[in-house]
């Protein structure tokens, strides 16, 4: 069994052959902590490039704020294809008193879909950094919606938060290390349960119409 993720040219005919198809990522499990997302927010080698799009709306508008943040949110997505964007980052880090976060499943999954109804979603990844994740079925729920990788940035901050006051008796490196190991195999139980192999053949099994 594997988790291991290419993100990158996706979307490129491999019975075509081009030097384009080596222009990608190759990412061990899809867990990534925050070093290694910030990582690929950053590089610009050979091509690569990536956008952070904010999953978030305006609470003063209520119902009507999140569907136009959804509506903006799927245009954005598609522009940014266009673009040649090669993965896109959906991010809620900037949560303030007037801004409320899009549940991390219906961004991934309105995204999802959109692309596909535009005929451009084999042509990009989506990266998902949630402040939501916490736990296995989370993790497992976002892949199975379309994300290529995962970033539970708030569990990395509490773990780092248990170790400076003591209540878990280990360095921040290795306990960020377990955790990430912990979601890998829940991730390999569940994937065995449905006598799926890869987590490539996992991603988008689950379809929810936004």
């Amino acid at each position: 069994m594997s988790l291991t993720e290419y993100i990158g040219a996706v979307g490129m005919n491999i019975l075509v052959p081009s030097e384009s198809h080596c222009k990608m990522v190759r990412l061990p499990h899809p867990v990534l902590n925050n070093t290694q997302l910030d990582i690929l927010c950053n590089i610009r080698y050979k091509g690569f490039n990536t956008v952070k799009l904010p999953i978030l709306f305006e609470v003063s508008k209520g119902k009507a704020g999140l569907q136009e943040a959804l509506s903006n949110l799927c245009k954005q997505a598609e522009q940014s294809v266009t673009d040649g964007v090669n993965y896109i980052i959906l991010s809620d880090r900037s949560v303030d008193a007037a801004h409320a976060a899009i549940p991390s499943l219906l961004a991934v999954s309105a995204v999802h879909h959109h692309l596909i109804s535009v005929q451009k979603r084999v042509q990009t990844a989506l990266i998902v950094e949630s402040g939501e994740i916490r736990e296995v079925m989370h993790a497992a729920l976002l892949l199975g919606y379309g994300a290529s990788a995962i970033n539970p940035y708030m569990a990395f901050a509490i773990l780092d938060e248990l170790v400076s006051k003591g209540d878990v008796q280990m360095n921040y490196e290795t306990a960020e290390k377990n955790y990430i190991k912990a979601i890998c195999k829940g991730l390999f139980k569940i994937m065995s349960k449905m006598g799926i192999s890869t987590i490539r053949s996992y991603r988008a099994q689950r379809f929810l119409k936004p």
